[in-house]
């Protein structure tokens, strides 16, 4: 019959005697009682489940002086797993996490079971693993949450983890169920903690010494994705902003104008698009100087953004060309529905909210009020495609100029503001 040392508390030896029924198991209460039983016995195994201390330290060395070939087990809950991998150093073979099970308790012992046990996982990575970490490197442009979020998943599914908690700076993301956290992962930058990584219980067994391991890689692998997300998300910023005016550019704009086409047609939502431009302006770069009229521009933009709600989609297309996507303002769209309403008003208030406005950068030489002409075109009524949708809007502005500047038009002819006749 195979014989099992057990050094520390009478209820981890119950739990060894009812997980290994086949065993005879020795019971030792403390350390100096341990060392002696181990010299003198042939065990199979040996089980160390104290408290971690230097006491423990020494218990450690003295077994391995006096049995230096028996299998010599850790046992330790959850919280103090850290000290048990510093254990390994000095001579434990390997280390579970309390309530110890059957499966990891054979597997650390390298005897079969009944039932398949859980494997180690392996010292480098799996073709499938490596797969899905490079799908997330190519999609970091996604930002740093959603890498966050695919990173956290693949935790889940390499560690077969009920749940996945990821904490990197101000980030944090979680996945599946986590009732309690038994192993945990700090994430190093630098000499500075910045996060960690926290596993909720396996869905079979428990973890032991070869996942805290990949843990401690896969850490180092997280802070990296994220902080190349990060970087990515930045410079993808500068690329989609307007360097005078700080709003989107017309490559941001446009591509958002796709999306959310996409996103109407399938949702049936409502999208209209807001095309203007200041009224003359190239008088106020003749007449005041290019300074005054890159101001001119920021200030305008400055308005604009007051304006607008938080989720429309602003930027400047171009020159003194300005656009703005408003979606999703009413209802969806059925059958026999008309232009929607909301962006209209909207539009005009800013309209009249241009006309009234003191500029700061004309002070009180200014030739009169600044005023904008705009072409207001809606999907699905005016256009299905980007192209479509921007060149009714122009058509609109157009049109908004032919009939003497400062109005909105909007697209089928009908048109809002303007001077009173």
């Amino acid at each position: 019959m195979s014989c099992l040392l057990v050094i520390g508390p009478r209820a981890i030896g119950h739990e060894v005697q009812t997980a290994l029924p086949g065993w005879d198991v020795l019971l030792a209460d403390h350390a100096l009682e341990g060392l002696w039983q181990a010299g003198k016995g042939d065990f199979d195994g040996i089980l160390l489940a104290l408290p971690p201390s230097e006491r423990t330290t020494r218990t450690v060395r003295g077994i391995r002086q006096v049995t230096p070939s028996t299998r010599l087990l850790y046992a330790c809950p959850a919280a103090v797993e850290p000290r048990a991998r510093e254990l390994l150093a000095i001579g434990v073979d390997d280390y579970l996490l309390t309530p110890l099970r059957r499966d990891d308790l054979c597997r650390a012992l390298g005897v079969a079971v009944s039932a398949p046990a859980e494997l180690p996982l392996p010292v480098s990575p799996t073709p499938e693993e490596l797969l899905r970490f490079s799908e997330i490197l190519r999609d970091l442009g996604a930002g740093p949450r959603k890498t966050l979020a695919r990173l956290a998943e693949l935790h889940r599914s390499v560690f077969s983890a009920s749940g996945v908690r990821i904490q990197v700076d101000d980030l944090t993301v979680e996945v599946g169920e986590l009732p309690t956290i038994v192993l945990e992962e700090p994430i190093v930058r630098g000499e500075r903690v910045v996060g960690r990584i926290s596993l909720a219980p396996r869905t079979a067994g428990s973890y032991g010494a070869s996942a805290a391991a990949w843990l401690t890689k896969y850490a180092v692998l997280v802070d990296a994705a994220v902080q190349s997300a990060r970087g990515q998300q930045h410079w993808q910023q500068l690329a989609w902003t307007d360097d005078l005016s700080e709003l989107g550019n017309r490559r941001y704009f446009e591509r958002r104008l796709a999306e959310l086409i996409e996103r109407a047609a399938a949702q049936h939502e409502r999208l209209t698009l807001f095309l203007f431009d200041i009224d003359d302006f190239k008088t106020y770069n003749d007449n005041f100087g290019h300074d005054t009229g890159d101001a001119l521009i920021r200030e305008v933009a400055e308005l604009l953004s007051r304006a607008t709600r938080s989720g429309d989609v602003v930027a400047r297309y171009g020159g003194d060309e300005f656009a703005v996507l408003f979606w999703d303002a009413e209802p969806p769209r059925v059958a026999g529905s008309h232009h929607p309403e909301e962006p209209t008003a909207l539009a005009e208030r800013f309209r009249r909210t241009i006309s009234e406005h003191a500029f700061r950068c004309l002070g009180p030489g200014a030739p009169g009020p600044v005023t904008v002409s705009g072409g207001l075109a809606c999907y699905p009524w005016d256009g299905k495609r980007p192209e479509q949708l921007l060149k009714a809007a122009d058509d609109s502005l157009l049109a908004a100029k032919r009939a003497g500047k400062n109005r909105i038009q909007i697209a089928g002819g009908m048109q809002n503001g303007g001077p009173a006749a």
